[in-house]
């Protein structure tokens, strides 16, 4: 019969148990997995540039505040109090008040002033100029904006790429490893039977001593690819970070892209487009210098004169004028014109380093397209390559058992199989990154990405 005291003991260790798994449960899913998908979602919501390119779309809308209230009317308030500690003293000439001059002091001491000034712009081509900046600069900052999202989609894909590359590889030579254990054991036991040499034993060990080396490094490598990709994301580096391989590889592997390059729908063709009409509204404000300007000016105001401060607050006498003012500008030592032909010039750089950067711009596209291609044929050929080794090596292995080859056709040929398998992944590497820079060249890499979710 069991006792109560060993049943009670049962029930504390059945229920510590619960406690266990469900804490495995809960920090299973604290942690953080991600795919592809995901990583991009996460970058685009907490990168710190993002916070950057919305202040400069937020400072372009308070830059066209700033030009419209130019051309509104404009209102400033004043108020003086001024103590004549010493009235100026004015001679006035022989014959006004006698034979001879006279020295005066007119004034009073306290002058106590308040008022409002009033001008309004009837006429100013730099300001209305000025104005019509404003679209080309606040489209020029949205595009800016999403520019900086598509090197963020760009760094975060290359940076997941990079960490699926190492698990695959860690993947590959763990397998190796627990193939090289066995081979180990069975190979001890044939030796402490006398039924091989020593120096076979050694091969082997050497094999799981190379791979266990590879698979420390291939660890390290990956860790640094995730901090990268966690760099990368906006993620901070003690946050911890699981990707899940949810991707289609063959995507990556339609064939040879087909794509033709459209200019006018790249990111940084419209940047440069939205540049141009700025500086070419540069040319037309440094113009408008030349013209005439014409404003609306008023007051309203009253006044308090006084010799004793005790009345510089009473007696208040007020006046008002409104009247216009016509500047023309006439010479100012050539400045205008200078300043005029070096913002022509810079237009001219302008509109010549566009065609330099469209030139540019396609040359990039068609090495993407050229790069992509050639990835695809030795992503196929590695593949093949890696199929046609592993057949081998199980043809040979078959062989290894039943004793019609030795140990050193079975190590060539499982040497063979790891490299396949190295240039298998160096060329799915490669196929990815390629497909990338291609995505980005022709301007569709969010497009891309969508479908690789």
């Amino acid at each position: 019969m069991i006792s109560a005291s060993f049943a009670e003991t049962i029930i504390k260790m059945k229920i510590l148990a619960y406690l266990l798994l469900a804490a495995c449960f809960f920090s299973a899913k604290a942690q953080d997995i991600f795919s592809l998908g995901q990583s991009v979602d996460y970058t685009l919501q907490h990168h710190p540039s993002l916070l950057v390119y919305d202040n400069n779309s937020r400072i372009a809308r308070e830059k066209s505040t700033q030009s419209l209230s130019g051309y509104l009317p404009q209102v400033t308030a004043s108020a003086t109090l001024i103590d004549n500690i010493r009235l100026q003293t004015t001679v006035l000439p022989a014959g006004i008040f006698g034979p001879e001059p006279k020295a005066v002091q007119l004034g009073t001491k306290y002058n106590t002033n308040a008022g409002l000034d009033f001008s309004q712009t009837i006429y100013d081509q730099s300001k209305l100029t000025g104005i019509k900046a404003n679209k080309p600069y606040m489209i020029m900052t949205e595009l800016q904006k999403k520019q900086n999202q598509e090197l963020l989609i760009y760094n975060t894909s290359t940076a997941y790429f990079q960490v699926l590359i190492y698990q695959q590889q860690l993947a590959i030579l763990r397998s190796n490893k627990v193939k090289y254990e066995e081979m180990v054991k069975v190979l001890t036991y044939q030796y402490e039977k006398g039924m091989v040499l020593e120096k076979d034993v050694d091969r082997i060990k050497v094999n799981l001593n190379t791979t266990n080396y590879q698979i420390d490094d291939a660890a390290i490598k990956e860790q640094l690819a995730i901090n990268t990709l966690k760099n990368a994301m906006g993620m901070p580096l003690e946050n911890e970070l699981v990707i899940r391989d949810s991707l289609h590889y063959e995507m990556f592997a339609d064939g040879l892209p087909k794509e033709s390059l459209s200019l006018e729908s790249l990111t940084e063709v419209k940047i440069n487009e939205q540049s141009i009409a700025l500086q070419e509204i540069n040319v037309k404000i440094k113009q408008a210098a030349y013209l005439p300007t014409l404003n609306a000016v008023g007051k309203l105001a009253t006044q308090s004169l006084s010799n004793d401060f005790s009345d510089a607050f009473a007696s208040w006498k007020g006046f008002t004028y409104v009247g216009a003012t016509l500047s023309i500008p006439l010479t100012n030592g050539f400045k205008r014109k200078s300043m005029l032909k070096e913002e022509k010039l810079i237009l001219d750089n302008n509109r010549s380093e566009f065609n330099i950067n469209k030139e540019n711009l396609k040359l990039r596209f068609e090495n993407a397209k050229t790069a992509v291609g050639t990835a695809y044929s030795s992503y196929r050929s590695s593949e093949d390559n890696m199929v046609l080794a592993k057949k081998l090596l199980d043809v040979t292995d078959y062989q290894y058992q039943r004793g019609v080859v030795g140990l050193t056709d079975y190590l060539n040929d499982d040497s063979a199989y790891k490299t396949a398998q190295a240039n298998y992944i160096n060329g799915l590497y490669n196929l990815m990154i390629s497909q990338l820079n291609y995505q980005k060249s022709q301007g569709t890499l969010p497009d891309f990405i969508n479908k690789l979710r």
